[in-house]
């Protein structure tokens, strides 16, 4: 499954909300959203638009926009509003997954190579110059790897969950509202 990075999200989400019923429900083009994105400073190119729409489905995405925009049928919009909110909430699981295994791997590499450049230098030998530019990269890293960290812990949610929860959740929740008018009786303070 294909997650999209930033840039890939923000042209998804102009390319589907340029869609309405004012406009007969026809996108963005290719070229307008290049310009757009080049507008806000992001990088892209038409042709790197076109890419992403055949790669994450685009159109179908749309299809689902407009036919929940003209469905009149509460179960259908439910169930496209579900089917959609399942799709992301799984992507989002999945991308934490594999952000999870990266970090760990690539501290797990970088923590070995420390240890070797310092056994090396323990041993008394001579710490070439592409192993020192390798030691000021990992303490840079790893100075900064708390702030980075505490960073990623913020924006991210305490515990993932399901669509099915989500939509549980909603479903519980209950609104009492009072149908009485109250009649205001004008005030008897007036002077005649």
């Amino acid at each position: 499954m294909d997650v999209m990075n930033e840039i890939q999200q923000k042209a998804f989400d102009i390319y589907i909300q340029s869609a309405s019923l004012e406009n007969d429900f026809t996108p963005i083009s290719e070229r307008a959203l290049a310009k757009k994105l080049h507008d806000m400073g992001l990088k892209s190119s038409m042709s790197a638009i076109g890419r992403w729409k055949k790669k994450f489905g685009w159109a179908q995405a749309l299809q689902n926009e407009v036919t929940l925009a003209m469905s009149r049928d509460k179960p259908v919009k439910d169930m496209l509003r579900s089917s959609s909110l399942k799709a992301v909430v799984e992507n989002t699981k999945v991308d934490i997954e594999r952000n999870d295994v990266l970090m760990a791997s690539s501290y797990q590499f970088f923590e070995s190579e420390a240890r070797e450049i310092l056994e090396k230098k323990r041993n008394g030998e001579i710490i070439s110059r592409e192993e020192r530019e390798t030691m000021k990269f990992i303490a840079t890293l790893s100075t900064t790897r708390k702030d980075k960290m505490l960073d990623r812990m913020a924006l991210m949610p305490r515990d993932a969950v399901s669509a099915d929860e989500i939509l549980s959740r909603f479903s519980a929740i209950s609104l009492e509202v009072e149908d009485d008018a109250i009649d205001i009786e004008p005030s008897e303070t007036s002077d005649d």
